[in-house]
């Protein structure tokens, strides 16, 4: 309609490209490591208690 605005006119791809993320910003990439521990249940807690509590 007439009151709909310049975006009506456009196709899908353009009205909604700026929705598209150039890169995540929610997950970071960390330091790769291998993930071996000499006690998993002592790591587990460490993790929870520095990444969750």
């Amino acid at each position: 309609g007439e009151r709909a605005g310049q975006a009506a006119h456009d196709d899908a791809g353009r009205r909604f490209r700026w929705l598209i993320a150039p890169r995540s910003t929610v997950v970071q990439p960390g330091p790769v490591h291998t993930g071996l521990t000499t006690d998993p249940a002592a790591e587990t807690g460490r993790l929870l208690d520095l990444l969750v509590r």
